[in-house]
């Protein structure tokens, strides 16, 4: 219930933000993880605002960056997230992010990417670091689901890894 509540509040200062501050000061991303147990994925996708992934890819990159034009830019997304979005196992090891695809709207990005897993994430832990190196008030939201369970973690900068558990105070 205290989630539940959390996920409202987050998401109403989320949209207060976007519409009444056109130049705000407070950035978040989405991403949402679900297990896919025939096929031993992890589906996810990440919503990003396009005018947060800019300068991030640009400080990442060290170049400007146009979302329509810069060559490769699928692939500096994706090197940008294996720096800033990690997912570990029990013993530690980092799994390897599979590009997927994006869809762009006018102001927010979608990214796909999956992971493939021998099982589901009991014991895994994840790193959810987008954007903190570019805004000190960012605050990512992720929401993971598997074996009908339910996982919310929010992430702000100072966080490094969260235990993926139902149980875990995140």
């Amino acid at each position: 219930m205290k989630r539940s509540f959390t996920i409202v509040i987050f998401s109403f200062l989320l949209a207060v933000n976007l519409f009444a501050f056109p130049a705000h000061t407070f950035h978040t991303s989405l991403t949402r993880i679900d297990y896919n147990a025939k096929d031993k994925l992890a589906e996810i996708s990440i919503q990003l605002f396009t005018h947060d992934l800019v300068p991030a890819l640009e400080r990442f990159a060290k170049k400007s960056i146009d979302l329509e034009k810069t060559p490769d830019i699928d692939k500096l997304i994706l090197q940008y997230l294996e720096a800033n979005l990690i997912l570990k196992d029990a013993k530690g090891a980092a799994k390897k992010l599979v590009w997927v695809g994006k869809e762009q709207k006018i102001d927010i990005i979608y990214v796909y990417v999956e992971i493939p897993l021998e099982k589901d994430f009991e014991g895994y832990t994840l790193q959810n670091t987008v954007f903190f190196e570019t805004f000190k008030k960012q605050a990512n939201l992720v929401v993971a689901r598997y074996n009908e369970k339910k996982v919310d973690l929010l992430y702000k900068v100072g966080d490094i890894e969260k235990l993926i558990s139902p149980e875990a105070k995140n």
